[in-house]
């Protein structure tokens, strides 16, 4: 990648129609980085607590506290708001939580008893206080820093373009966005946890059971990266991507020693998936994503998701860049 010579350029406002076709036009390129970012969140989270709801909670949690401040006109910088990442979540209780994370009452009640007693949360009658220790699972460097990847290849396409008049690189975003944490991070939490709940909801409402479907999905389309394919369309993507499993399968150590899951329940939810026809076992005991209802459904998803993050990575760039 070749830098602008003029450091004197003004930038310039990108629209979401703008990054959306970008994203159509590159598709290939792009999407690799953006599976390769997803499938790094759900291993981090699993790593985190070896329970993603429980995750899920904290993250909702953190987004709720960002949004409150963004309502409020205060912007913390990632240092400042790290000094002492400890906050108060006032008029919250399970029902909103459960609700907001497609929980069961009961099961959003026995893991913020589980989160308590681990000393990440302290609950009252109608507040969650998050402690330091959760600022010690959630400090998100690594976030952060494979997000503003794909910031970065997205300004170069847009500058090789003639969209823009400069190309920006990892390190000047990541710079914006620690300036601007919290208000950056309250776009992009609430954009996450959208994007892991609808594909839960795809799951049986399972969120192990979508890092299992994720895993064999990554294994499929990196083997495809590595093909280099570059010549097809983000709408037949998904065919070159199925077209993969019969050559390139992945057995459930594997998986297991990819998402951390233990394998027992990793083959037990194999079996489901197996069961419903989702997912194809050869004599090697290799799996794969097969055609079928779940990546039918996943691939409308997909499709969907590419004007949702061309919307998240316009408004994160122009805050960036006018704020």
């Amino acid at each position: 990648m070749e830098k602008e010579i003029i450091n004197q350029s003004i930038p310039t406002k990108i629209t979401e129609k703008r990054v959306y076709e970008t994203y159509c036009n590159n598709y290939d390129s792009i999407h690799y980085l953006f599976v390769e970012f997803q499938f790094a969140w759900m291993q981090q989270a699993y790593k985190a607590l070896n329970d993603l709801d429980k995750y899920n909670i904290l993250v909702y949690l953190y987004k709720e506290n960002f949004v409150e401040l963004s309502e409020l006109f205060k912007v913390k910088s990632l240092n400042e708001f790290y000094i002492n990442p400890r906050f108060n979540i006032d008029k919250i209780n399970i029902i909103q939580i459960s609700q907001k994370l497609r929980l069961s009452k009961e099961t959003t009640r026995r893991k913020i008893l589980e989160l308590e007693s681990e000393g990440i949360l302290i609950k009252n009658k109608k507040s969650i206080s998050v402690t330091l220790k959760a600022g010690l699972l959630q400090k998100p460097e690594n976030t952060i820093n494979s997000f503003s990847k794909i910031l970065q290849y997205i300004s170069w396409l847009l500058y090789k373009e003639k969209n823009v008049r400069k190309y920006y690189e990892k390190e000047f975003f990541i710079k914006k966005i620690k300036e601007r944490f919290t208000q950056i991070l309250a776009i992009f939490l609430e954009y996450q946890i959208k994007y892991i709940l609808t594909r839960k909801t795809i799951a049986n409402n399972d969120t192990e059971l979508w890092f299992i479907i994720g895993s064999l999905l990554y294994n499929q389309v990196m083997f495809l990266k590595k093909s280099e394919k570059k010549s097809h369309y983000q709408k037949e993507w998904i065919e070159e991507v199925l077209k993969v499993g019969d050559k390139r399968g992945i057995n459930a150590m594997s998986i297991s020693d990819l998402t951390g899951i233990p394998r027992p329940t990793v083959i037990r939810k194999l079996k489901i998936l197996l069961k419903q026809k989702d997912i194809y076992k050869d004599n090697n005991n290799l799996y794969y994503i097969k055609e079928g209802k779940l990546i039918t459904e996943l691939n409308k998803q997909r499709l969907l998701n590419i004007k949702e993050l061309s919307t998240i990575i316009s408004r994160i760039n122009n805050i960036v860049f006018f704020s």
